[in-house]
This record gives C-alpha cells, structure tokens and sequence, in this order.
C-alpha cells in the first residue's frame, strides 16, 4: 500500500546525491521518510543551501519512478491498514464498554427481579459481548492470512 511505503521508506533508501541528502539532513532534519518528503514543496526545497535545481530534479525523478510527487497534501495520503484496524479494534471496543456499561445501568436501576428477567437479560448481554469478541477475533484472525 502507497501509505506503508510513505511511512516506512527512509529518505536514504532515495537514489540522491551526496550532496542532496547532505543538505536535506543538515538543513531539513524533520524530513526522515518518504511522506516527510512528499508534503514539502519545490520553494521549501529551493530554498536549503547547497540546494539548488539539480538536487530539485533529482528528488523529483526519484519521487515520479514511484508515482510520487512533491506537495502532496498529508489528507490525500490513505491511512496504513495497521492504522485502520487499529482504528477499528478501538471502536468496537469502545461500542462493547458502552453495550457493558448500558447493561450494568438496567442491573443498578432494576429494584426487583424475577428469576425470568434475570435469565433474559444476561442472555442478551452475552449474545452483545460474543459479537463483539467474534468481531475482533475475525478482524485478527483476517489479518494473519
């Protein structure tokens, strides 16, 4: 995916110059990886010493082999899958603490109860708790095939 070669390709692995990755080392030191890169704009690279058009066009050659260029905005860069599922673990777990939490409000509320209603109630609250577990689990297991 475009987003884990953004994130995980270092500035060094790029086929520059010395001279190039000299000067965006010493003079752009927040610029580690291709997504640094990618969100600068040609006048922000002009404008390092010792480097001038050459280097410019040597990091743009390097980016378009890619399908990359400079400027890109960080908004239209899709989210890692590792981001999305982490994403999507932390909802369903919060939908299931909000399910736990709404279920213990009954429990407390409820004066009296009757032997059915007690029954009927924690069969509903397992049936919610085993979805959300089988949800994870598949959203897991899916992700080691």
């Amino acid at each position: 995916m475009i987003s884990e070669l953004l994130d995980k390709t270092l500035l060094e692995a790029l086929p520059l110059s010395v001279r190039s990755h000299s000067a965006i080392a010493r003079y752009e030191p927040s610029v580690k990886t291709l997504r640094d890169l990618v969100q600068k704009q040609e006048r922000d690279l002009l404008r390092i010493p010792n480097f001038g058009r050459v280097s410019l066009n040597e990091v743009k050659e390097a980016l378009a082999s890619m399908g990359l260029t400079l400027g890109t905005n960080p908004d239209s860069i899709p989210p890692t899958m590792d981001k999305i599922t982490e994403d999507f673990t932390y909802s369903i777990i919060g939908h299931a603490s909000t399910a736990a939490s709404k279920s213990l409000d009954v429990i407390l509320q409820k004066k009296e109860w009757a032997y059915n209603d007690i029954e009927r109630h924690f069969r509903t609250h397992q049936k919610i708790m085993d979805t959300y577990k089988e949800s994870l689990q598949r959203l897991h297991l899916d992700r080691e095939d």
